[in-house]
């Protein structure tokens, strides 16, 4: 499709969706690669974090606030900051 035919498509669509501001890492038992996900909001990341841990399926989670580095949840190395400071 051209650009001058009847359908005007933008070329970039903005996204619907907030942007991800938290950041889950996980270490898993070899032979599994660790994951990355991201998350827009604290409490989705701090649950996802604990369900893993949880589970089992990691042998290291931590959780990242993406804007300034921060580490807001890291049980291993006993780094839990409490809901007001996430």
């Amino acid at each position: 499709m051209t650009d001058g035919s009847r359908h005007q498509r933008t070329k970039e669509l903005v996204s619907p969706w907030p942007a991800d501001r938290y950041e889950v890492l996980c270490q898993r038992p070899a032979p599994y690669p660790g994951s990355r996900d991201q998350y827009h909001f604290a409490e989705f990341a701090m649950e996802s974090a604990r369900a893993l841990e949880g589970a089992g399926l990691v042998t290291r989670v931590a959780v990242i606030r993406m804007e300034d580095g921060a580490i807001i949840y890291d049980p291993l190395a006993g780094v839990e900051l409490p809901p007001g400071q996430w």
